[in-house]
Formats: C-alpha cells, sequence, structure tokens
C-alpha cells in the first residue's frame, strides 16, 4: 500500500504528528508524551503501557514493539521505562526507530 493512501483504523484522533527526524522534542515536549501513555501516573512506562501506546498510534504488533522498547530503554532492568530513560533514549537515539 502507498503510503499516502494508507491510514491506521486505530490511530488516536489526538495524537500528535510525528516529530521530524531532523527536529529533538523539547524537555516539556518529552515530558507531555510520557506523561499521555503513563495512564496510572506512577512515573514508568511498563510493557502494558508501551502495548496501549502502540495500539493508540496505530502500529503493527504492538506486543512486540513494547517488548523492543523495554530491551532498548530499560537501562537498569527493573521491567519498567523511567521519565529520565524515555528521555535519554529519545536524546541518544532517533526514536523513530522504535516506531519501526
Amino acid at each position: 500500500m502507498f503510503p499516502s493512501t494508507h491510514h491506521h483504523k486505530n490511530v488516536d484522533k489526538n495524537c500528535t504528528k510525528p516529530v521530524p527526524l531532523a527536529s529533538r522534542p523539547s524537555e516539556e515536549e518529552l515530558i507531555k508524551i510520557f506523561n499521555r501513555y503513563d495512564t496510572n501516573r506512577d512515573g514508568y512506562l511498563s510493557w502494558e503501557e508501551l502495548k496501549s501506546a502502540y495500539n493508540i498510534l496505530g502500529m503493527s504488533f504492538p506486543s512486540l514493539r513494547a517488548w523492543r522498547a523495554l530491551y532498548v530503554a530499560d537501562e537498569n532492568g527493573d521491567g519498567y521505562i523511567s521519565q529520565e530513560e524515555f528521555k535519554k533514549l529519545v536524546r541518544k537515539t532517533s526514536f523513530h526507530n522504535l516506531l519501526e
């Protein structure tokens, strides 16, 4: 399917457009993104919250993507992505690689 005609049926209509690769989100934008998906407000993204985020974004294989995100970003191995781990991940890598 051509990218211009491909639409994800379960994409959150309030979801902002992806950040272009050339620009990096500000500190405030990172916190907003993190908080949007930290549904239980504990300051961590769990596998379930990551899976839900990928579902909301309309991505295929949300379970697998959630495991991959944890593998890449969970620096201390506690099974969660903290706000600091999330910010580091976005700063040091192309966050879009996790979406692919």
